[in-house]
């Protein structure tokens, strides 16, 4: 399973990092980022999957596509929740233990989180609905997700049904 079997990685990503780029945004972030995430970013770049799903890039100037700028707003607004309602928010919030961390995101509002368990490598994902404590784990790496849920090999009941029924597609984007 490569996700660039089934979505055409761009010829030209924008904003794909060099290899001491990924040190200095792990050290910034704490830790050290899944090895699929990062392939996945070298070789699309800044972009969105079917012009619905968006991949955080920690090397996008926008700071509404940026993993780092991303991820203080989404886990502050969680650990709201969490505090105000923690039987619906029973999750971590990153770099506590076992916390989440902001991957993605949808046109919706739905977040796509890293459980941060274990080794990057095998870290899980949580989505959650928008505005909502509704969520799905799925036991995978993030390429593992998107590439089954692009061939239609797994249902994510959080995104639109006719997400995976048109043929995959990124769209590099550059924001200024």
């Amino acid at each position: 399973m490569k996700i660039e079997s089934i979505l055409l990685p761009p010829s030209s990503p924008i904003n794909c990092g060099e290899r001491d780029s990924w040190v200095t945004m792990e050290e910034l972030l704490g830790t050290s980022l899944p090895p699929d995430y990062k392939e996945f970013i070298d070789m699309y770049g800044t972009g969105s999957i079917n012009e619905f799903l968006w991949v955080l890039n920690p090397f996008e100037k926008n700071e509404y596509l940026n993993l780092v700028l991303q991820n203080k707003v989404a886990l502050d607004a969680y650990s709201v929740s969490k505090s105000q309602f923690p039987e619906d928010f029973p999750h971590n919030v990153f770099p506590e233990s076992n916390g989440l961390l902001l991957w993605g995101g949808t046109d919706n509002g739905d977040e796509l989180f890293w459980l941060t368990k274990g080794a990057p490598d095998v870290w899980s994902l949580v989505i959650y609905e928008t505005r909502s404590c509704e969520y799905s784990e799925y036991d995978c790496t993030m390429s593992q997700f998107l590439y089954d849920i692009l061939s239609g090999t797994l249902t994510c009941e959080i995104l639109p049904d006719d997400f995976s029924d048109i043929d995959p597609t990124f769209t590099s984007i550059k924001i200024e």
